[in-house]
This record gives C-alpha cells, structure tokens and sequence, in this order.
C-alpha cells in the first residue's frame, strides 16, 4: 500500500511541475503579456521549486535536496511578495517597490547559501556541526516566524487590493462580469488552502493528507495557470487618460452647459445605456470629451454616480417594457437584456435598488 501512494505522490508532483512549466511557457510565448503576467509566472517558478525539493525529499536524494535549501527557501519566502505583486500589477496598481518586498526572500537565500558553504567546508571539523544545527535552527525560524508573520501581512494586503479593485469598478463600469477580476480572489484563498494543506500533510503525516495535498496543488496550479492566460488589464484606459491628461483645469471654466446637454440628448435621444457594455469611456468617447470631465459633470449636476446615472435610465426603460402588453410573452431576463443590462442577476440587483421590487414582483402589481 505504501508503494502505490509512494507512486501516487510522485506522478502528482510531476503533473504540478509539468503543468507549472507549460503555463510559463504559455505566459511569456504565446500570449500578449500584460503588467501581471511576469509576476504571476515568477509565483508559478516558486511553486514549481518547491514541488521539486518535496519530490526529491521523497526520492530520498538527501545530498541534492541539502543542495537545494537555498532555492526552497527563497521560493517559500516568495509566495507571499510575489502574490500580492501579482493581485497589484492585475487590478492597475503600481508597482515601484520591488526590491523592497523581495528583500527578505534574496537576504534569505545569500544566508543560506553562505551557511551551506561553511558546512561544506567544515565537514570533517568539530565547529561543521555547530554551523550545521545553527543552519537547523534558522531553517526553522524562518520557517514558522517568519513565513507565517510575512504571509499574514501579504495575504490581508492581497485581499485589501482587491476589496479597493471591487469599489473602483463600480464607480466606472455599470456591468462587472467581465471586470471584477473574481479568479484573483480565490487565487488568495487557493494558496491560502495551499498552505493550510502543506502544515496538515507534515503534521498528520498520514497517506490521505499527502494526497490532498498534492491533489489540491495540482488543481490550484490549473485553476489560476488557465485564468492568468484570460486575464486582461482592467484599467488599461485609465492609465493612457491620465498620463494625457498632465494638468488640471478648474471645471467651472469648462463647457458643462454645453457637455450636459450633448450627455442628455445621448441618454434620453440616442439611449446608448441600452449598450450593455457601455463604459464612462465609451460615452466619453461618443461625446469626444474626456472621461474626467464627463464624470465630473455627472458627479456635480447629477450628484449621481455613473453607475446610478446609468442605471437609473434602464430600470426606467425596463418598467415600461414591463408594463407593456406588447412585451408579454418576454422573459424577465429578456426585459433585462432589452433595457441594456449584460445579465439577468445584474438586472435583478439594480431593479431591486431603485424600485425595492424585484422585476416579478413589479410585474405582478401592474397586472
């Protein structure tokens, strides 16, 4: 029985290390790479190296896994950095700071390579030992005190990005399906489960928790490999606008007579929110304005936000789509799709705001 889950773990392992392999290659060859994407593959290597030290451990190759303390350790401080690098880079953030978050990964690595070199050298000497349950020692440390500390923090501020990514959608796009980047969450939570599973496999020390975990890796790796592939950047537009836009400029001296008016006529003439896709760029497009300005004006004369603004025109269109006996043999969900919303979810959440019905419920009042 030991020899089957023996072989169980090694094929496992394989698979994650050949999964890892395949999706940087895809990151960096066969795919317009964005901001996140060298992070992301930089996180998949890490992971990578520390499914091979845990392969040749069970391989029972000491001499090369003693060989390999260095790399494992500067993998294992790396997750954490180089996740929340990844989360930051995806959601438009800026990235200045780099060596700063890999420093105690890179210090780490030069200790251990330098500890290891000294017992090397020191081999057949008395003090070798010392130098030896010295290099045990901080192992260990770094291991418990300072991965967990440093995973802790990386982990929250992972999880704070993306809260702020969520709030910043809705101030710009009236939909959020295709932007709320959802597979970042669970990226966090993934390895999050990653670690949980690798402290219970060593404490348990059981088959089954070996498996889980090896099992769960490997689903975590295709998991967010196949999403970073479909990833695009959100805030893209944003970028180009602001570093267009090198001054401000008081906006009461701007045209938001004139804007307001041409805004009007695009809502209540040519009704664009009956785009489901419509962005505050698109419509600042449309209206060759700024996007700034175009929320400004909505912001200031409307004291609305987009999304409100925007919304507010569909639930309208949707009521008299439902209240008219044309349109009976038109699903809920059709309603929603004519009045511009991209989801009947996205359609039911917004009605329910303003009108504090749902669509059914309204529909059944008229009737």
């Amino acid at each position: 029985m030991e020899e089957i889950s023996f072989n169980i773990f090694n094929v496992l392992s394989i698979l994650s290390i050949f999964a890892t392999v395949i999706f940087v290659l895809q990151l960096y060859f066969l795919k317009q790479r964005n901001a996140s994407t060298p992070y992301f593959a930089f996180y998949l290597l890490c992971v990578s190296v520390i499914v091979v030290f845990f392969l040749i451990v069970e391989l029972d190759y000491q001499k090369l896994a003693i060989g390999l303390v260095p790399f494992f350790m500067f993998a294992v401080l790396s997750l954490g950095p180089v996740l929340w690098l990844t989360v930051n880079s995806a959601v438009g953030g800026k990235t200045n700071k780099i060596k700063a978050h890999l420093l105690i990964p890179v210090v780490s690595f030069v200790v251990f390579i330098l500890l290891l070199g000294i017992v090397i050298l020191l081999r057949n000497e008395p003090s070798g030992e010392v130098v030896q349950e010295l290099l045990i020692y901080i192992t260990t440390i770094t291991l418990t005190l300072v991965f967990v500390s440093q995973n802790g923090y990386y982990i929250y501020h992972s999880l704070k990005l993306y809260k702020n990514h969520l709030k910043r959608v809705g101030e710009v796009f009236p939909y959020t399906e295709q932007v709320n980047l959802s597979w970042l969450k669970l990226l966090v939570y993934g390895y999050v489960v990653f670690i949980l599973c690798l402290i219970f496999s060593n404490i348990l020390d059981e088959v089954w928790s070996e498996i889980v975990f090896h099992t769960v890796l490997f689903i975590y790796i295709i998991f967010s490999g196949y999403n970073a592939l479909k990833h695009e950047p959100v805030f893209k537009t944003l970028k180009e606008e602001g570093e267009e836009l090198k001054e401000e400029v008081d906006v009461k001296n701007l045209f938001f007579t004139e804007l307001k008016t041409a805004l009007l006529k695009a809502m209540e003439v040519d009704k664009l929110y009956l785009q489901d896709s419509l962005t505050i760029h698109s419509l600042a497009t449309s209206l060759k304005i700024n996007s700034k300005y175009l929320s400004q004006l909505i912001n200031m004369e409307f004291e609305k936000s987009f999304v409100v603004f925007v919304n507010e025109y569909r639930i309208n269109e949707a009521k008299v789509l439902l209240k008219d006996e044309k349109n009976k043999n038109l699903t809920i969900e059709g309603v929603g799709y004519e009045a511009g919303f991209k989801s009947k979810s996205a359609f039911n959440v917004a009605f329910k705001k303003f009108t504090g019905d749902t669509p059914s419920s309204f529909l059944k009042k008229e009737i």
